[in-house]
């Protein structure tokens, strides 16, 4: 059971309201000329959100209808109706734009099922993670240059396709492959029209995403998934979560997260989206926290850490 959680949902989210309500009542005046609330506050009294994705399918994006969807915003919407903000809006960026995106205010959260890991806790606050997951590779059908891993792209003269601002060219780089054999791009599905252009020879990213782009285009096949490996060659869990600002709002996001978590909500919104339900991502992460998945002490990593 995770650490952080203690009692129900409804006497926490009873709590939050109370703090709330002291907190208007000590600071606020009979002319209503107070400083007003924290994010938290003003999210529930306007009942609005609007959350980051980086239209990668089927993490989080925008669908044709124009609907937030994906596995991340469905795990937010459960949590946030719990919290009394019921109408979710997406602001799609390019993956690499998400973090500063969120600190320049554009939008209040980030549900992309973006990877949690200690540099990225350096800059924002992290929910607990709701899936773990492999990666895998897109190659030419017959795989040509037999890859298998990010180790083995460095033993031929492959030219592996990367996304910026994800954790795929660390592995890259960490994996030993050259600079020369390593092709960054702004956005996940430039990757693709780029190996679909001949430009590069394999596109590196989750089984989910990797296997997705296999199904819909002819000729490439997506390899098994396999583990990343660090600069010192230990496996890497890839774990993602929802990344915020302000603690007070990530808190009460992570309880009731983990809440759901213990009644299966979480999972089964996690597997019907992400896998429909043929491999079950989210049972890995139920146990874990932010501190597992970082070594940081505290909810967010000091600088240098």
């Amino acid at each position: 059971m995770k650490r952080n959680r203690r009692g129900g949902r409804v006497w926490r989210l009873l709590s939050v309201l109370a703090a709330l309500a002291l907190v208007v009542a000590a600071c606020g005046d009979d002319t209503g000329g107070g400083d007003g609330g924290g994010v938290l506050e003003e999210l529930q009294e306007s009942g609005t959100i609007t959350v980051g994705v980086a239209g990668e399918a089927p993490y989080g994006f925008v669908d044709e209808n124009g609907n937030v969807a994906g596995a991340a915003p469905a795990v937010a919407q459960a949590v946030l109706e719990e919290l009394g903000i019921t109408d979710m809006q997406a602001e799609v960026v390019e993956f690499g734009a998400l973090i500063g995106g969120l600190q320049a205010g554009n939008f209040d959260m980030i549900t992309a099922g973006m990877y949690i890991n200690d540099d990225r806790a350096q800059e924002i606050l992290f929910s607990d993670p709701d899936y773990c997951i492999q990666d895998s590779m897109l190659v030419e059908e017959g795989n040509p240059f037999g890859l298998t891993d990010y180790p083995s792209v460095a033993d031929t003269d492959a030219v592996l396709a990367v996304a910026s601002g994800t954790v795929n060219p660390d592995y890259a780089v960490w994996a030993g492959i050259p600079e020369e054999q390593i092709e960054e791009f702004a956005g996940i599905e430039d990757q693709y029209d780029a190996i679909a252009a001949g430009r590069v020879d394999a596109v590196s990213g989750t089984i989910l995403t990797v296997q997705a782009h296999a199904d819909a285009m002819d000729g490439f096949e997506a390899l098994e998934p396999f583990d990343p490996v660090d600069e010192n060659g230990d496996p890497i869990l890839g774990c993602g979560g929802h990344g915020f600002l302000d603690l007070e709002f990530r808190n009460a996001f992570n309880d009731v997260m983990n809440d759901l978590q213990e009644e299966g909500v979480v999972q089964e919104l996690v597997n019907e989206n992400l896998t429909e339900g043929a491999i079950d991502v989210a049972a890995p992460a139920v146990d874990l926290t932010v501190h597992d998945l970082t070594g940081c002490e505290e909810v967010q990593c000091p600088p240098g850490e």
